[in-house]
């Protein structure tokens, strides 16, 4: 029963973190002009990727005996690489037909002339980037059953830790991150060392794209394994009552996210959001009692994240014919109307989906 309930909280996070997603999706630059205050908005919604990262991690490391075997490798893989195939060849179906209907030959073009992206990198869809920067990211398991083996104590994990977000806010400012779109990394870098080099090279940039995957995703794994060994591995007990921890971790989300980067980098800001609201998350659970609807959100949160830009999609087709004038400015209403309906189309579609257990299975992961 505390089981259950722990994740409760944690559900309910998720189901925020995919709105958050879907809200992120609902108008951007790329759309139209971008209202000041739109645009502080979808700021203030960065948190997802943070946090379904920080929960990954969390949920991959912080256990009493962590399963680092071969078998778990073969499940994981299941999990992360069918869904991305299936998805990836979903999006290119659904656009080619689009794009071949709206006589767009040129957005055609578009989507298939950088194969190695669609393939490696997330290309068909702009939210599968996230699939492979996971299944990158698990390779980090082989670190920490290292680790393990080699008992390091606590001071060891907070130098680790440290330098694994030293290292990853370096990686922004110096603009080597991984750039969603044209899908690269290590611009900063390759830009001096070979001046006129425009990305042909598909080896140095598949090693580039990993590299700053794995530096993106090592904070999150040290924290995760740092969390365990003071789980599990010290003495350590909250001097304070679990109302107040709750209570904590929602301030200290709600101010790192409102504070911008006023008084931490942006790597770290970007990290502690992801773990804050993972804190919240469990610390909530010990207040939420079992609930359907919390855990069918939770469930489906995944899908959501998958499917919400079909539905979009569906939305967009809709106000062009009703409401066309909301298409001409990004706006906090205009993300509204998109976001909310769409979240609730794509939460519909992925409950009935996964009524079918190989649907669920291959789509969604369950």
């Amino acid at each position: 029963m505390e089981k259950k309930s722990r994740f409760a909280g944690i559900d309910l996070c998720r189901g925020i973190a995919a709105y958050g997603v879907v809200l992120l999706h609902s108008g951007d630059k790329t759309w139209s002009t971008v209202d000041p205050l739109s645009a502080q908005l979808s700021y203030l919604f960065n948190f997802p990727v943070p946090f379904f990262l920080a929960t990954s991690f969390y949920l991959i490391i912080c256990r009493r005996n962590p399963d680092f075997s071969w078998n778990y490798w073969q499940v994981r893989l299941r999990r992360i690489f069918l869904p991305y195939i299936i998805w990836t060849i979903v999006f290119l179906i659904i656009k080619t037909i689009m794009f071949l209907a709206l006589h767009q030959d040129n957005k055609l073009n578009e989507l298939f002339k950088d194969p190695f992206s669609i393939i490696f990198y997330g290309g068909a869809a702009i939210q599968l980037y996230f699939l492979p920067i996971l299944l990158v990211g698990t390779s980090l398991i082989i670190v920490a059953f290292y680790l393990d083996k080699t008992k390091i104590n606590i001071r060891g994990l907070f130098v680790l830790t440290l330098l694994s977000l030293i290292f990853y806010n370096l990686l922004i400012i110096t603009n080597n991150t991984f750039l969603l779109g044209p899908n690269v990394a290590f611009q900063g870098l390759l830009n001096q060392l070979i001046p006129n080099h425009n990305n042909t090279n598909e080896f140095l940039r598949f090693i580039s794209v990993i590299t700053a995957w794995i530096v993106r995703c090592m904070p999150y794994f040290f924290i995760a394994t740092t969390w365990r060994f003071i789980l599990f591995k010290s003495d350590f007990t909250l001097q304070f009552s679990k109302l107040t921890a709750t209570t904590l971790a929602l301030l200290v989300f709600i101010i790192t996210d409102f504070l911008r980067n006023w008084f931490l980098p942006i790597g770290f800001r970007e990290v502690l959001l992801g773990y804050s609201l993972l804190a919240f998350g469990i610390a909530l659970s010990n207040h939420l009692k079992d609930n359907s609807f919390i855990k069918d959100l939770g469930l489906c949160s995944f899908g959501i994240y998958l499917i919400h830009p079909l539905a979009i999609n569906i939305m967009e087709i809709l106000v062009k014919r009703i409401q066309p004038h909301l298409l001409e400015e990004v706006t906090i209403l205009s993300q509204m109307v998109f976001s909310l309906p769409s979240f609730f189309i794509s939460w519909l579609a992925v409950h009935l989906l996964m009524k079918n257990s190989t649907i669920s299975k291959y789509l969604f992961s369950t």
